[in-house]
């Protein structure tokens, strides 16, 4: 079945609800980054599998929003059906929002699909939408603009019945869960249940509804295999001022770990129960609302309640590392800096033999070298191997029916991380495989300036996402050259490799503190021509006091050197030169003890130091 004949059927079975349009989203109840296979209708109907994107489909027409990462994918996973690729943030592009409004006239409606139930019947608000798959933030502004030309939004599941007649549709994960030790976290549930209840004081509330899944695995110290490349559990948690409970499917946990979950004053019960246990208390019950991590449904019982709006405290608190977990994070890089070695290794080995390699044979050779290191537990996400043009995609994938041999010329994009258990790692690395264009090594020096501009970076404690994310683009702004994207993003621990609050993008408002970790990713992503990306994760370290208050700077966590080769030296700066040197040098201190005779000699010559 095509993808046209797909965006048919939706259309038809609108019409026939009474509607005049759907939304699909890639969302689910807990505003999960990546789904579980069950929630994910979207690449299913429209073809297009990148994140965080919206399809919207009316009676005469369908277009889909996708963010600055997936452009050149859209436009090409989209090329030959009717819907039109939407990139989202660029000039002259309506958003989802300004969509609705010119596309919906006065008494007509769209449904916002609820095919990803939260295992019960749909709680109905008062307004009679049901929202469990969109955050209330998003549902309320789709009524507000269709509101504008008397429309309306209903909730009504279409897709299920229509995507189960056309396939076999996932079920939902079922994986068994366990409990993460003291000595990998630092912290009991019950002291982390503690801290909860600090900042719920202090934001005048008295109870939170736990919905991001990472946040649940923050509290309980719990982890699963639900999600693809994230460690974590399909589940709730409610905590109040006496009471803390956990929601999840019967029998996950094994009769040890939910005893310890009870020693630290969790309880148990049903995934399905939350939206009833909410009803349930008492009136008087204020519960803190973060709107945008709340999907609808649960929002409108919520706000049955006393409410007060403000963040799920959990996303700060998780986003400061504690010293347990950053001794360990500090660890698990140097074992995958030993992996990233030993596969950098393999791959000029494979090169300098002559043998033939496609894309989809580099993820395979560097998973095989992460699995090797003690405490692997998986990969963080999809390996990103994209040779040439195919690197200008941000988040590209190779699969085995679409994919690129390597050529003896140009670069090679390797974007990996694994989660071990004692951390998670995120690196890019961009390899020259044979000989250069001027623009290639132009492209990629610059690159490595902007990389170094933010890791040497030293500033105020006061100083924010949005403000740091300046540092990185100078280099590339001073040749009119920008990526549609942040800088880089909060790394979870021995969870979601993209983890909030913090990140370096425009607009973010996080100011850093001590124990957070971040990505530096700067890039250049020219369609059809290359795409360079040089990417290590920091840590926010204390840089001292004096008269002008306290400065903070970062220090590598990733230990893998960056290729030197292309680099137009005479580009550099000397501060730049030195940090280069001081990096490589640290690198090769950290892994040699761990390599052998010959690894040692060939790290040697990667982290040797270069000079004009």
């Amino acid at each position: 079945m095509t993808t046209n004949e797909k965006i048919a059927a939706l259309r038809a079975a609108a019409q026939a609800a009474g509607a005049h349009g759907v939304l699909l989203m890639t969302s689910d109840p807990h505003s999960s980054e990546y789904l579980p296979a069950y929630y994910n209708s979207l690449p299913f109907f429209s073809g297009f599998t990148g994140e965080n994107s919206t399809l919207v489909v009316t009676l005469t027409g369908s277009a889909l929003w996708c963010d600055g990462r997936f452009y050149v994918q859209g436009d090409r996973q989209l090329a030959g059906t009717e819907i039109e690729c939407m990139h989202a943030g660029s000039a002259g592009v309506p958003t989802v929002e300004e969509y609705l409004t010119a596309h919906f006239a006065a008494g007509q409606t769209l449904l916002l699909d609820p095919v990803c139930k939260s295992g019960r019947e749909a709680y109905v608000s008062p307004e009679g939408l049901d929202g469990s798959c969109v955050p209330a933030t998003i549902a309320n502004g789709y009524a507000a603009a269709l509101a504008k030309s008397g429309a309306k939004l209903e909730s009504k599941d279409i897709v299920s019945p229509l995507w189960e007649s056309l396939t076999t549709r996932p079920s939902l994960p079922n994986t068994p869960c366990e409990l993460l030790t003291v000595e990998q976290t630092g912290a009991t549930a019950a002291q982390r249940i503690a801290m909860v209840r600090d900042e719920l004081k202090k934001a005048g509330a008295t109870a939170l509804a736990v919905t991001g899944l990472d946040c649940v695995g923050w509290l309980t110290n719990m982890r699963a295999r639900d999600l693809p490349c994230t460690p974590l559990a399909v589940a709730y948690a409610l905590v109040t001022m006496d009471s803390c409970t956990l929601f999840i499917a019967p029998g996950r946990l094994n009769d040890a770990d939910a005893k310890t979950l009870a020693d630290n004053g969790v309880s148990l019960r049903d995934y399905p129960e939350l939206i009833d246990t909410v009803h349930a208390l008492p009136a008087e019950e204020v519960f803190l609302v973060d709107e945008k991590a709340t999907n609808y449904d649960l929002y409108c019982a919520l706000n049955e309640h006393k409410t007060v709006t403000g963040a799920d405290p959990i996303f700060a608190l998780k986003g400061v590392k504690n010293p347990v977990e950053l001794a360990n994070i500090r660890e698990c890089h140097v074992r995958d800096g030993v992996a990233m070695v030993r596969f950098q290794m393999d791959l000029e080995k494979a090169i300098a033999e002559g043998k033939i390699l496609h894309e989809t044979d580099i993820e395979k050779m560097l998973q095989k070298r992460r699995a090797e290191m003690p405490g692997y537990f998986e990969d963080s996400f999809d390996t990103i191997a994209a040779y040439g043009p195919n690197a200008a995609m941000m988040h590209y994938h190779a699969t085995e029916e679409d994919h690129a041999k390597l050529e003896r010329k140009g670069f090679l994009l390797v974007d990996s991380g694994a989660t071990y258990l004692d951390g998670t790692t995120d690196i890019t690395r961009t390899y020259p495989v044979g000989p250069l264009t001027e623009n290639e090594r132009k492209y990629y020096t610059w690159t490595l300036q902007s990389h170094i501009d933010i890791a040497r970076a030293v500033f105020l404690d006061y100083c924010t996402g949005f403000a740091l994310d300046s540092f990185a683009r100078g280099p590339l702004w001073a040749h009119k050259i920008n990526y549609r994207c942040g800088t880089g993003h909060g790394v979870g621990y021995i969870s979601s490799v993209h983890e909030g609050p913090q990140s370096l993008r425009p607009q973010n408002p996080i100011v850093f503190k001590e124990g957070m970790t971040i990505t530096d990713e700067p890039g250049v992503y020219e369609t059809d021509e290359v795409g360079i990306r040089i990417e290590n994760e920091l840590e926010c370290v204390d840089a001292g006091t004096n008269q002008y208050g306290h400065w903070l700077k970062f220090e590598p966590l990733t230990l893998v050197p960056i290729s030197t080769e292309p680099v137009i030296v005479d580009e550099l700066t000397r501060d730049q030169i030195n940090w280069l040197n001081a990096y490589h040098a640290h690198v090769y201190e950290m892994l040699s003890p761990r390599l052998t005779e010959e690894e040692k000699t060939w790290l040697k010559a990667k982290t040797a130091p270069i000079d004009r």
